[in-house]
């Protein structure tokens, strides 16, 4: 099943990154929650496809462009702990951003069913009893 879930979040990121939130929502539970409460602005949870639908809106109303990019995909359990490479472009500022974050995939049966975001990579792992 591992294999099975890093391909799901690899599926997931390039939906995410594409703005095709049709195929990124094929691949979440309709119950789907998105954490995005680690962030220093606009920190917020998101609740279902709409929620996901809203988060993606949000986020191309700041940004002319982001993403999210995974570095390195590891398993932890049901959960898939994604190291990434994340940054975009503002809209209206033009400020390029860049930064190391993380986010960690809750999965069942091949579905993603949550999602939580993480400014520190560290956190994510320490989260996930990965490392210390």
């Amino acid at each position: 099943m591992s294999r099975e879930n890093i391909d799901v979040v690899q599926r997931a990121h390039q939906a995410l990154n594409s703005g095709d939130m049709d195929a990124l929502i094929v691949l979440c539970d309709a119950e789907f929650r998105l954490d995005m409460s680690d962030r220093i602005f606009n920190p917020a949870v998101y609740e279902g496809h709409d929620g996901i639908r809203r988060f993606y809106s949000e986020v191309r109303d700041v940004w002319a462009s982001y993403i999210w990019e995974p570095e390195e995909l590891m398993e932890a359990g049901d959960n898939v702990v994604a190291l990434l490479r994340s940054g975009g472009t503002g809209r209206s500022s033009g400020v390029e951003v860049e930064r190391r974050t993380a986010m960690v995939w809750s999965m069942r049966e091949g579905r993603a069913t949550a999602l939580r975001f993480f400014r520190d990579r560290g956190e994510a792992l320490k989260a996930m009893g990965l490392r210390g």
